[in-house]
């Protein structure tokens, strides 16, 4: 997954796009460096707008991080 990491940032260097953005913040949420994710989502909403995949995927990445459950933490 490193090695798939570095193709990105390389091809983003190159030519950054909101799709580039998203693939890279998706390798990232899988490696649970879960900001940076975030915020290659927020990247590729401002480059593609609201209607894009990104934006879907921001949505869900907040949320899971906005997740709280007393009963988990307090057995």
């Amino acid at each position: 997954m490193e090695q798939e990491l570095v193709l990105l940032d390389e091809a983003i260097a190159r030519k950054p796009s909101g799709d580039l953005y998203l693939e890279r913040g998706r390798l990232l949420w899988r490696l649970q460096r879960y900001g940076a994710a975030i915020a290659d989502y927020e990247k590729a909403v401002a480059l593609d707008g609201p209607g894009s995949p990104a934006a879907a995927a921001l949505q869900l990445a907040r949320e899971v991080m906005a997740f709280y459950h007393r009963d988990l933490y307090n057995p």
